[in-house]
């Protein structure tokens, strides 16, 4: 593999902790440079976000490290009631540092939540993504998701949960 590239065999996914919130603070302000509109408005909100996550998601606030460093995160509530589309694996968020995206960080995090959406007996996967976000639209568009409606500045996705690998 040529120099500089990071490779997903060298990133671990574990369940995040409180001790994870700083260096993800660091990691959700640089994941939304660019799209500020769509992020919090500052460290310090971060922080409250990110607390939020992990007390709402506990079982669902993932993080990918590699060598013992957040590279990437999700917050997933296995069993979230939406009002249209009843039960779903909600994705609250999911970051990847800028220098790991694209190299297959963000669909490891999403099939971990996937593996926890069918545990808890959930057939579909579903999020927000601000509308100007276009990397990530397209991204979620490849992936399967696919849009439902509009709230705002907000399209509202979903997919089916894929089946297990080897299921």
């Amino acid at each position: 593999m040529p120099e500089g590239k990071p490779s997903t065999k060298t990133v671990t996914i574990r369940r995040g902790t409180l001790e994870d919130i700083p260096a993800l603070v660091d990691l959700l302000m640089r994941a939304y440079q660019g799209l500020e509109e769509y992020g919090e408005e500052s460290p310090e909100e971060a922080r409250h976000y990110l607390k939020w996550l992990r007390r709402t998601c506990k079982e669902g606030f993932l993080v990918a490290e590699a060598n013992g460093c957040p590279v990437g995160f999700i917050a997933a509530c296995p069993d979230w009631k939406d009002w249209e589309l009843g039960h779903v694996l909600e994705i609250h968020e999911i970051a990847v540092a800028p220098e790991w995206q694209g190299k297959g960080v963000g669909k490891a995090l999403l099939e971990e939540v996937y593996a926890l959406g069918q545990r808890w007996g959930m057939n579909l996967a579903a999020l927000w993504v601000g509308e100007k976000n276009y990397k990530a639209r397209d991204w979620y568009t490849k992936l399967g998701f696919k849009e439902v409606g509009r709230w705002g500045e907000w399209i509202r996705m979903f997919r089916p949960i894929p089946a297990a690998k080897g299921g």
